[in-house]
């Protein structure tokens, strides 16, 4: 009977440390985070198992951000820590701009936004060599946020405003809710209410607002939505971009 038994499947083995890491990516994505936690925990040990070095500074680099939409920040730092120091000794740039972008994230969850700036200088630094645009967008947008809590609100404008149009350009319709939400916060410290209303009065009504957000970008959101209210909304999109489009043209009145 012995040589019908099926193989044992080598749980250290890279197609099934790969297949954990996917379920875990795919769990992450869709912010079901309870068994993305799960699937990457199960994909570091078996990676630690089996000497996978890349693999594990990759998933270090995930529980970062699983940790980070938890608004676990001190284990968010553990593994966003981690996973820098070895992307920086693999020279591997990519994770590198990743993990430094989720690093100026995690400053901003910890109030230093100009530590986070810096994190967010290195990642638009970096992104040209990786090719990836969209590092781009995190990097501006990252830096907005950061100018915003430094009082630079004029200067945050346009590195916001570049942000959402590459969300635009490549079809990011939840990084474009983010990007709207601290546009909406450059409004109300712009004093432009009826726009900064009318974007969080579009934004209150869509179901898909908060599912990219970080805790400090939903502390923004209800900061705007405390302070103008959510009663007039913008018809869609195109209607929240041109409105606000208009706040380059605005002066800082502080």
């Amino acid at each position: 009977m012995k040589d019908r038994m099926q193989p044992t499947q080598d749980l250290a083995g890279p197609q099934h440390v790969a297949e954990l890491f996917r379920l875990g990516r795919r769990h992450e994505m869709r912010h079901e985070l309870v068994p993305a936690r799960r699937f990457f925990e199960q994909a570091m040990a078996a990676a630690k198992a089996g000497g996978r070095t890349e693999m594990v500074m990759e998933v270090h680099a995930f529980l970062g951000i699983v940790s980070l939409k938890e608004n676990n920040l001190g284990s968010a730092r553990i593994h966003l820590e981690t996973a820098l120091a070895m992307a920086i000794a693999a020279e591997n740039a990519q994770l590198e701009a990743y993990t430094r972008q989720e690093t100026g994230f995690l400053l901003l969850g910890e109030g230093k936004p100009e530590a986070a700036g810096g994190e967010f200088l290195r990642v638009l630094g970096l992104a040209p060599s990786v090719g990836i645009v969209n590092l781009t967008g995190n990097g501006l947008s990252g830096l907005g946020v950061a100018f915003l809590a430094l009082g630079r609100t004029s200067e945050a404008v346009p590195l916001l405003l570049g942000a959402l149009g590459i969300r635009t350009e490549i079809g990011d319709l939840e990084q474009q809710h983010v990007d709207l939400v601290h546009l909406a916060h450059a409004a109300v410290l712009l004093d432009q209410k009826m726009v900064a209303g009318a974007v969080a009065g579009f934004l209150a009504s869509s179901p898909e607002t908060r599912l990219g957000m970080y805790a400090h970008d939903r502390r923004t959101f209800d900061l705007v939505t405390a302070a103008v209210g959510t009663n007039q909304a913008a018809a869609g999109f195109d209607e929240a971009r041109l409105l606000v489009a208009s706040l380059t043209t605005i002066e800082d009145p502080r």
